[in-house]
């Protein structure tokens, strides 16, 4: 599934068509496409791992999932679930799901927990990590989309090796400046993902996501589905301190 960064990336290459006009919205996706036609495309955005095309009165969310893909000026032989029409291009959309929405992005997305935004609070964050989530694992909470908006399974494992916590351990016990590490290593790998996108090294640069070893005591990690999220997650035992 595609992460924060990713997104913002996809919308970093679509800026070009932001001011253009759309002269027709296709595609076999459910959501009603009538009011997107010769319309200006007021700007292009991104909130978490939405993709947001913004027009006058609505915008229009576009979410990857799983398997979704994007294509500018080509297409695959299957039908696009969602495609915008410009005079002389067009954007397609793969095994995504779309919704319309009325009014404005910010009357729906709170901007401060998007990891990747200008408008995000860290210490709004952390209030809400120990006030409404205290009794719960943090590598779940990681992957709450409400709080860690764009936070997706190789962030979390990354920013949780890099501030040395074990992702079972309760946040009600890891001690506040670690929390607040936490969220700092959240927001700067991010951006380091976003730098690392452009050279297709995500992966290969990852510290422990996708490795056997600890790069820094060569022990051995441990890999399987931690937590209720119940995803692959890679966790040296040595360098990860587990709060309970």
């Amino acid at each position: 599934m595609p992460e924060g960064p990713s997104i913002l990336f996809l919308r970093n290459k679509l800026q070009r068509f932001k001011g253009k006009t759309v002269s027709e919205a296709s595609g076999y996706g459910e959501m009603d496409k009538s009011k997107i036609e010769n319309i200006k495309l007021e700007d292009i955005d991104a909130f978490g791992k939405n993709l947001l095309f913004v027009f006058k009165d609505f915008f229009i969310a576009v979410h990857l999932g799983l398997f979704g893909s994007m294509l500018v000026n080509k297409r695959k032989k299957v039908n696009a679930s969602f495609a915008l029409h410009f005079a002389e291009s067009e954007i397609n959309f793969y095994v995504a799901k779309t919704k319309f929405y009325q009014g404005k992005p910010d009357d729906y997305f709170n901007f401060k927990t998007d990891i990747l935004k200008p408008e995000f609070d860290a210490d709004f964050v952390l209030n809400e990590l120990q006030t409404k989530h205290s009794e719960q694992m943090i590598g779940d909470v990681l992957m709450d989309q409400n709080l860690f908006t764009g936070v997706g399974n190789i962030i979390r494992i990354e920013a949780l090796y890099h501030a040395k916590i074990h992702p079972d351990s309760m946040i009600n016990v890891i001690p506040e400046k670690k929390l607040i590490f936490l969220i700092k290593m959240v927001v700067e790998y991010s951006q380091e993902f976003l730098e690392l996108l452009k050279t297709d090294k995500v992966k290969e640069s990852a510290t422990i996501y996708g490795k056997k070893t600890c790069p820094k005591d060569k022990t051995e990690l441990v890999i399987e589905e931690m937590g209720k999220v119940k995803r692959k997650t890679y966790v040296c035992e040595k360098c990860q301190k587990l709060y309970k």
